[in-house]
């Protein structure tokens, strides 16, 4: 149950654009997919993976909302075939993926994928015979959105060792083992079950190494598309005794989830022998001193940390500000530069900076002196992989060493392990009860997770009343993130339940303690009609509150009705785009994605030529504003993005 809002928040916003434009229901984004498994060879050595890797992996996207044009055991007629039905399917696409299981080989620098007639007697038939990579990758080029390419089709191919071996010795044909390279382009993702060249295996059971680590992953939610093939890629490995590593690419801009919301991203090291839990007596400090340590204490001290001074309240993650938090525990860091809690507190600031390495390097030290909160932060850092290799018999291990010395986070990391089968056996029971340890510590996290489990029946029986209980606990804390996150899962979005009103008790308390992404909530409930009549009025006023105390996704949100003169306020463009690119440029999805990611179907001409005038103006278009909007604009938004 790890993930964030960004995503949410975008999407919805994007909704809101159909809604005060069009005045139509919202539509949920469309994803395609092509999956091809091809087994029965009749001219080299057949696989018994491949047919049965495309059928699990095809009902796998089908399940998170890919519509599948399928094709099992197909020759050269049927991929042809194939490729033609699913470059319809892609056109204006908002996902397109492309999954081959089956032999493949590259030939003169090129790719091709083999179908179950191929007969190859000279090198003349490759281009005849095969099936290009090439073409499926001009097919996905047809998507508005992220392009996923998924190969599998590295396995052993006695077929082209046959043809290279009846080439003469003097001339190179350029045919080789595995894989070659592919040229990426943006907004793409490019995944090999292992490394280019190499050879993969198939696998002794029902699936492939990696198409079984995928299938793991993938329905998975709140796992960003980056960090499901690092663990699907860090699965296989190990799953193969080190001898296949996937090869993945990306060229993104911007993030992409499978299955629900974001995940909590977090940096990765290596680490220390396990240490003893003890305290060190630390040397005696100077008023200077003190005084830097009381002023990192201040910006950064973990609330849950067993190291924190009985008189520091300790400061939410979320919470921190980052330039001031690392000024302070730098300098406090100086002073005491073997103080495990200041390690600790430095490396909180720094990850929440966007400083993973240094963060994750802190972190080791702290763990290798003792420090429990070290502990559990380093362990998701070693699950997730992110900043470092990761390393799941690790994560393991120091989450249950923290959770042992009483660390809440660790409790409820363990629940989150169990519930996705990440390091640990798949088991919703184990999860709920991790998830109960640590709610009655009073964990806010696990409190609304715990809920959401009795809503469901997942591990426990179904048991509304147990759950607004936990509803009820977690509204009295001030964890606006958790409570936000909750809402959103009980919109119904994730395909877990829908409770509609417990939801809108969540935002509004979030509003309550300050939170505008509370507001903002609120506001898409109102414009979307999600639990209610769809209401313009109410949506512009819950996004104006919040945009007053400066919310960036609130003042996003507000462009569609600036856009179209809705909800009560004037039609103004150029306004639209003073907070579209205030928004943008202080890191808003929602100004992201109206602006850049599906600026051709979100924006009026009116907005788009007001957008390119202030870019113009300040030097990052050269040429005059006539709302075109074409790639030059979208290179001066990333421009006016780099330039804060």
């Amino acid at each position: 149950m790890r993930f964030s809002l960004r995503p949410v928040l975008a999407g919805l916003a994007l909704a809101l654009v159909c809604c005060t434009a069009l005045s139509a229901p919202a539509l949920a984004d469309r994803r395609v997919a092509l999956v091809i498994g091809n087994s029965a060879y009749r001219n080299t050595v057949p696989l018994p993976n491949p047919r049965n890797d495309a059928a699990d992996v095809a009902q796998a996207l089908k399940a998170v909302g890919f519509t599948v044009v399928e094709g099992y055991d197909l020759d050269k007629r049927g991929m042809d075939d194939a490729f033609r039905r699913f470059a319809n399917e892609a056109e204006g696409a908002d996902a397109a993926l492309f999954y081959y299981g089956g032999h493949g080989f590259q030939f003169q620098g090129s790719n091709y994928l083999m179908p179950v007639d191929a007969k190859l007697t000279g090198v003349g038939d490759v281009n005849y015979e095969m099936a290009r990579v090439d073409d499926i990758l001009s097919d996905l080029q047809r998507a508005n959105g992220v392009r996923i390419v998924m190969l599998d089709a590295c396995r052993d191919n006695p077929l082209a060792q046959q043809l290279l071996s009846k080439a003469s010795p003097t001339r190179s044909i350029g045919i080789s083992r595995g894989l070659a390279r592919i040229q990426q382009t943006a907004g793409s993702v490019i995944a090999y079950s292992t490394q280019p060249g190499a050879v993969a295996a198939d696998g002794g059971g029902r699936n492939s190494p990696f198409a079984a680590a995928f299938l793991g992953e993938v329905g998975k939610p709140g796992v960003e598309i980056g960090a499901l093939f690092r663990r699907v890629a860090a699965n296989v490995y190990k799953a193969t005794n080190e001898r296949q590593l996937p090869e993945v690419t990306f060229s993104l801009l911007g993030d992409f989830y499978f299955s629900g919301g974001a995940a909590a991203a977090t940096p990765a090291p290596s680490l220390a022998p396990t240490p003893a839990l003890q305290t060190p007596m630390p040397a005696p400090l100077d008023a200077a001193a003190r005084a830097a340590v009381e002023g990192c204490d201040k910006m950064a001290a973990s609330p849950q940390d067993m190291d924190r001074p009985s008189g520091v309240p300790g400061v939410e993650f979320n919470r921190i500000q980052p330039r001031l938090a690392v000024e302070a525990c730098r300098a406090a860091l100086a002073a005491a530069p073997e103080d495990r809690r200041i390690q600790f507190q430095l490396a909180r600031a720094l990850d929440v900076a966007g400083s993973d390495a240094e963060a994750r390097d802190l972190l080791t030290k702290a763990a290798a002196a003792g420090s429990v909160s070290a502990m559990s932060d380093l362990a998701l850092m070693l699950e997730t992989g992110e900043g470092g290799p990761v390393d799941l018999p690790r994560a393991v291990a120091l989450f249950d060493q923290a959770a042992a010395a009483g660390n809440i986070s660790a409790m409820r990391n363990i629940a989150i392990e169990f519930e996705n089968g990440t390091g640990r056996p798949r088991d919703a029971v184990q999860a709920a009860q991790w998830y109960r340890k640590a709610a009655d510590t009073g964990d806010p996290q696990a409190m609304g997770f715990l809920a959401v489990l009795y809503l469901q029946g997942t591990g426990v029986p179904k048991n509304a009343a147990e759950a607004r209980q936990w509803i009820d606990k977690l509204v009295e804390t001030e964890h606006t993130q958790t409570m936000l996150r909750v809402g959103y899962v009980l919109l119904g979005q994730t395909g877990a339940v829908k409770d509609f009103a417990t939801a809108r008790k969540l935002f509004q308390r979030a509003a309550e303690l300050g939170d505008g992404d509370g507001n903002v909530m609120l506001g898409n409930m109102a414009a979307n009609g999600i639990g209610g009549p769809r209401d313009f009025g109410r949506a512009v006023d819950f996004f104006e509150r919040a945009a007053a105390i400066g919310n960036l996704n609130a003042k996003a949100s507000l462009i569609p009705f600036l856009m179209a003169g809705a909800g009560g306020i004037k039609r103004d463009p150029g306004k639209a785009a003073d907070y579209g690119l205030e928004a943008l440029r202080g890191g808003s999805p929602v100004a992201r994605g109206l602006l850049i990611d599906k600026a051709a179907t979100s924006l009026t001409p009116q907005l788009k030529k007001a957008v390119e005038q202030r870019l113009a103006k300040a030097g990052l278009l050269d040429r005059a504003p006539d709302g075109s909007y074409g790639a030059d604009t979208l290179a001066a938004l990333q421009a006016f993005v780099l330039a804060k």
